[in-house]
């Protein structure tokens, strides 16, 4: 027997019930497309350290790259590089001390974009794809930007693809550095050390090889 036909009242809830499910489907890509919400989900992926630990040798790099063409969106959708890595981190489970020494080093990384030059629109979308921005301001514009391992990667391997050992440099600089180790090598060593990214022997090494 069929069944009864629904009712006029019946049908007009059933469409208020759609359209409002439809504008909330609106609103929903809206805020996800057009608000940080995007930017903090993809830096959460990209700065998954499980996902960090499965990477070849220098795999984080070009990270590095995307993360800071996507805290420039989220900065530019109003909310700072401190938030939108907090929200990032949350979602990828990142803890102290952890935490905090990789927000430190990518909040940084953010002002040495801003400093040499890095977020036009050219570089953007060079950042975007993981690739090397070319510096536009000051003495080495001209020049493209390379990641450099803050400890030497040669005396402190475990930490090549650590985000909190990583920043940009002129590619002149980072020739020049290569794997000198200073006062400020050691100090970075002693904090990843007591955040449990950097093993004792590589601690001693650091401080061994440093140059009076």
């Amino acid at each position: 027997m069929p069944g009864r036909l629904p009712t006029k009242a019946e049908m007009k809830r059933a469409k208020k019930i759609t359209f409002a499910s439809a504008v909330l489907a609106l609103i929903g890509f809206a805020v996800w497309q057009f608000g940080p919400f995007k930017a903090a989900f993809a830096i959460s992926n990209l700065s998954d350290p499980a996902k960090l630990q499965t990477l070849g040798e220098r795999g984080a790099n070009s990270r590095l790259n995307k993360i800071v063409y996507w805290l420039d969106v989220a900065r530019h959708r109003g909310f700072s590089p401190d938030t939108t890595i907090g929200w990032a981190q949350a979602l990828n489970g990142t803890r102290d001390p952890r935490a905090s020494l990789v927000k430190t080093e990518l909040a940084r990384n953010m002002k040495i974009a801003d400093e040499l030059g890095l977020l036009t629109s050219e570089n953007l979308d060079r950042l975007r794809r993981g690739h090397a921005a070319i510096i536009t301001s000051g003495p080495y514009s001209g020049e493209t930007v390379e990641i450099d391992h803050i400890v030497p990667f040669s005396l402190a391997p475990e930490c090549g693809n650590e985000l909190a050992n990583l920043e940009m440099l002129p590619k002149t600089l980072n020739r020049k550095k290569s794997n000198h180790v200073g006062e400020r090598q050691i100090s970075h060593a002693e904090k990843l050390f007591d955040a449990g990214l950097l093993k004792k022997e590589s601690l001693e090494k650091v401080r061994q090889h440093a140059k009076p």
